[in-house]
């Protein structure tokens, strides 16, 4: 899967064949469109469903090949094409989809008919994912729900370091990141302030407009998991409060 469809948005959402990812889980239903918009999602949440697999008891030795046959499986039951934006957020939706699977059709498969769809998995991140998961909640629907937020915030942190490279600040943009995620210690804006060659007030600005452009592209990973963006505050709350618990 080496396509990358992301398209440019003046908004700073991003996309692939529409302006939410449920466009995408109508997209890739039907339509010309319809393996591409696939490819998009699977290659964006396999880590939520890797991890929920193996909470589940499956060893990591299948654990790949069964997340592969799930994603099968929303092509081959056209669960897809049934997906009703009305339910909820995507996240519901696929964890759903997931617990019925594995309840009701994984034993039952003998033979997996392969199709066109293969998910890029790194077990190594993974099962990284799944440690970290592991160490902070016994709730595998918690668990579940806590890597999708670290998915989010990867993503919109990956958004972030791609829009600083395209505008040239690549190299300020990696001295400056730390201090996004962590609060400064004493003297710090001082110590940068030679290498960087500006004051430790300029210093302050831009990581201070760095953080509330990190904050819009998180709200804004958000929004495209939601058919309903009144529902972007309740949702931005539930994941703030997994990740923290």
């Amino acid at each position: 899967m080496n396509r990358t469809l992301t398209t440019p948005d003046s908004h700073g959402v991003s996309s692939g064949f529409g302006s939410t990812e449920w466009s995408l889980v109508l997209a890739a239903g039907s339509g010309d469109t319809a393996s591409e918009a696939l490819d998009h999602l699977c290659r964006k949440y396999w880590r939520p469903m890797y991890v929920h697999i193996r909470r589940m008891g499956i060893p990591p030795s299948d654990a790949e090949d069964v997340t592969q046959r799930f994603f099968v499986y929303l092509i081959e039951k056209e669960w897809i094409s049934q997906a009703d934006p009305k339910r909820g957020s995507f996240r519901a939706f696929l964890r759903a989809l997931l617990n019925n699977y594995l309840a009701n059709h994984l034993r039952a498969e003998r033979a997996v008919k392969r199709t066109a769809v293969q998910v890029s998995i790194d077990t190594v991140e993974g099962e990284r994912a799944l440690a970290e998961s592991t160490a902070r909640a016994c709730d595998p629907l918690l668990a579940f729900d806590r890597v999708w937020a670290r998915t989010v915030l990867q993503a919109a942190w990956e958004r972030l370091s791609r829009e600083q490279s395209a505008a040239g600040k690549a190299a300020l943009f990696e001295m400056l990141r730390p201090f996004l995620t962590q609060p400064a210690a004493p003297g710090d804006y001082d110590r940068l302030s030679p290498s960087l060659g500006l004051p430790r007030g300029q210093i302050a600005v831009l990581i201070h407009r760095l953080s509330r452009r990190y904050a819009d592209l998180i709200r804004s990973e958000v929004a495209e998991t939601l058919a309903d963006r009144s529902e972007i505050e309740s949702e931005l709350r539930h994941l703030l409060q997994v990740t923290s618990g």
